[in-house]
Formats: C-alpha cells, sequence, structure tokens
C-alpha cells in the first residue's frame, strides 16, 4: 500500500511539473510515464485517465494553496488582517511558483468545455476560493450587511487579476496593487 500511495504521489508531482511548465494540452501521458519513470500500467492502475490525472491535479493543488494559506495566516487575529494577508500569500505563492498563475483558470482556458470532470474541479477550486472572501468578508463588522456580497465579489475579482497580472509581468508588484485596492474598497465600503 504503502509503494501504491508513493507512486501514485510521483505521477502527481511530474503532472504537476509538467502541467505548470507547459500547459495540460501540451503534456502527454507518455512523457509523463517516461519522466516519473513508472510503467503505464501503474500510471492507469491509479488513474484510469487523463482526465482523471488532472482532477487528481487539481485537488492536490487545491490542498497546497489552503494549507500554505492556513500556515500562512496563523498569525492573522481578525477577517480584515486574514483578508489582506491573502493577497500577500498569493504574492508569495506565485513567486515559489515561478509566477504560473492559477491552475484552475489555466485549466479552464485550456479546457472550456462544461462538464467535464476536468471542467467541474475547476470550476469547484474557484468556488471554494470565492467562498473564502465570501465567509471573510462576512465577517467584517465594518461593512454593511447589504454590501457584503458586492464588496467580497469585488475582492475576489481582485485577487484574481491580480493573479493574472503577476503571472503575464512576472512580478508581485500587480498583486501588491490589488492587496491597496481592497485595503481602500474596504475603508470606502465601510462608510
Amino acid at each position: 500500500m504503502q509503494a501504491d500511495s508513493s507512486v501514485r504521489e510521483l505521477i502527481i508531482s511530474t503532472a504537476t511539473r509538467l502541467f505548470l511548465s507547459q500547459g495540460y494540452n501540451q503534456t502527454g501521458i507518455n512523457q509523463i510515464i517516461e519522466e516519473a519513470g513508472v510503467a503505464k500500467a501503474s500510471l492507469y492502475y491509479h488513474f484510469p485517465s487523463k482526465e482523471d490525472l488532472g482532477v487528481a491535479y487539481l485537488i492536490k493543488r487545491g490542498e497546497k494553496w489552503f494549507g500554505g494559506l492556513e500556515e500562512f495566516l496563523k498569525e492573522a487575529k481578525d477577517p480584515r488582517e486574514r483578508l489582506i494577508g491573502v493577497f500577500e500569500y498569493r504574492a508569495v505563492y506565485l513567486e515559489q511558483n515561478d509566477f504560473t498563475g492559477c491552475s484552475y483558470t489555466r485549466i479552464l482556458s485550456e479546457l472550456p468545455q462544461r462538464g467535464t470532470k476536468l471542467n467541474n474541479q475547476a470550476v469547484a477550486n474557484k468556488e471554494r476560493q470565492r467562498k473564502y472572501f465570501m465567509d471573510l468578508v462576512g465577517q467584517l463588522d465594518c461593512i454593511p450587511e447589504e454590501k457584503k456580497q458586492d464588496v467580497a465579489n469585488t475582492v475576489f475579482l481582485l485577487f484574481d487579476g491580480g493573479t493574472l497580472q503577476c503571472q503575464v509581468y512576472r512580478e508581485t508588484r500587480p498583486m501588491e496593487h490589488a492587496r491597496k485596492a481592497v485595503i481602500e474598497l474596504l475603508r470606502c465600503a465601510g462608510k
């Protein structure tokens, strides 16, 4: 069982590196098998299709993102500090991951067909991020109840836009601009 688990993780790790560096569509199963150094039967034992491997990749990316975020924010004392901290974490995360952008958005742009397992997982991961912002904004006493949903959606748009601009320009400055915009948005929305 231990060996099965480590082979599965090796396959996901190899696929992750390749999906991030060259894209999902440009990565073939044979390349993953070769670079992971596993037998074709081993890959198909764990992942009956490339799409199943893609879903596992997105799940693992979501676990990595939220796990790292919680660790980064463990000292944050209130929802406002956590909200601002998400933007700080995203900048660090993007820099550590060579500005590859958002794994979920990349999959959605490569495979826009709705209703597939892979597309559904990417949308679910994006929705989990959006809900995280909704929950944080919902805890802010400084924002009137009737403005909270609009503020949360705007914060999420700034997050996604900042992420994309960091990927395009390969620097963290756009996320810093987004973070400052969120601070100003919270100040103005609270009036």
